[in-house]
């Protein structure tokens, strides 16, 4: 999902900043004179209308959304924090229209890809590497995240027909807001790999949490420690996301693919490299089925760019093609 505008809008958020501005401007050096457009369609995002976003968040949740993201000099401290609106997930200047572009551009890359499934073989893949906000509630926001795309775009995806989702997401921090939305679900099934200890955000994602009622044994957690290597986490990786495909037998897979999981990411733990997410996401293409990939988190940087990138390249099946060096831009120094 790519426009102009929706590039600037996604830079609203003050975390992430420059992060798909930097991606896009380096995967067209990598690719130069027209060769990305061979492999991959640019389509501009619809923003979403607040209706859609009902179909999720609360009337109450997203009043406050609107409330203050009209008038922000305004605010009350105490509303702000029943909903979440305060430290890592505070009122920014456009924050509406972020919420808007963003789970518009997640429906967007939906409707696309169920688009293309009506003509085209798999695997096929729609990216909105803006997406990916696994830790709203639906009456919360927490973590950087306002609105959640990625609960939004499951629930596109059964309204248009879609019977089983398989929800992969490999971020640093387990997704928590995904795994309450589909708790008691019998047709989501959701797996989480993320680091789990004592004062790591959010908390949650025991390897108990299995879901609940007819979800039961439908939430998977994969807790993991602090400084898991690439050898140890693709290994892992692999094995329980090809046991979850065959035998949930999903018709679209959707991987959360946060970059958080860099060593040295600020807000990290994992020693991963940019071969290993790679590594990952080649195994997630392998299983041949449509997939939406969607962005997350990533707090490193150029790193997280480089490694965006990388993954955009590997899920056209570029990955062998991007050279060894950064191609030069103006973008460089930073």
């Amino acid at each position: 999902m790519h426009s102009p505008h929706y590039l600037e809008v996604l830079g609203h958020l003050p975390v992430h900043q420059q992060r798909e501005r930097m991606t896009l401007a380096l995967l067209e050096a990598c690719f130069p004179g027209g060769e990305l457009s061979r492999h991959l369609q640019l389509i501009a995002p619809t923003i979403a209308a607040r209706a859609q976003l009902e179909t999720f968040h609360s009337r109450d949740y997203l009043d406050a959304i609107y409330d203050f993201g009209a008038a922000q000099d305004q605010q009350d401290q105490e509303r702000a924090e029943e909903f979440g609106l305060v430290d890592d997930a505070y009122v920014f200047p456009g924050l509406v229209e972020y919420c808007c572009y963003v789970a518009g551009a997640t429906l967007t890359a939906v409707d696309a890809l169920l688009h293309l499934l009506k003509s085209r073989p798999v695997p096929l893949v729609a990216i909105n590497l803006g997406g990916g906000r696994h830790h709203a509630m639906r009456s919360q926001a927490s973590g950087f995240c306002y609105v959640n795309d990625v609960v939004l775009g499951v629930q596109r995806l059964m309204s248009k027909g879609v019977k089983r989702v398989l929800v992969v997401d490999s971020d640093v921090h387990h997704g928590d807001g995904t795994q309450e939305a589909f708790y008691y679900s019998e047709k989501v099934t959701t797996v989480s790999f993320h680091l789990r200890e004592p004062g790591f955000f959010p908390g949650t994602g025991a390897d108990t949490e299995i879901g609940a009622g007819r979800g039961k044994h439908n939430n998977v957690n994969v807790p993991l420690q602090r400084g898991v290597t690439d050898e140890q986490f693709h290994e892992l990786f692999q094995r329980v996301v090809n046991k979850a495909a065959d035998a949930v037998q999903p018709q679209v897979l959707v991987l959360v693919c946060g970059v958080d999981t860099l060593a040295r990411d600020p807000l990290g733990g994992f020693n991963l490299s940019s071969d290993g997410i790679c590594d990952c996401v080649e195994s997630v293409m392998a299983l041949h089925l449509p997939v939406l990939v969607l962005g997350a988190g990533g707090y490193i940087g150029a790193d997280a760019c480089k490694t965006f990138a990388a993954v955009v390249a590997t899920v056209i099946g570029q990955r062998r093609s991007l050279p060894h060096e950064i191609p030069e831009h103006k973008f460089y120094e930073e």
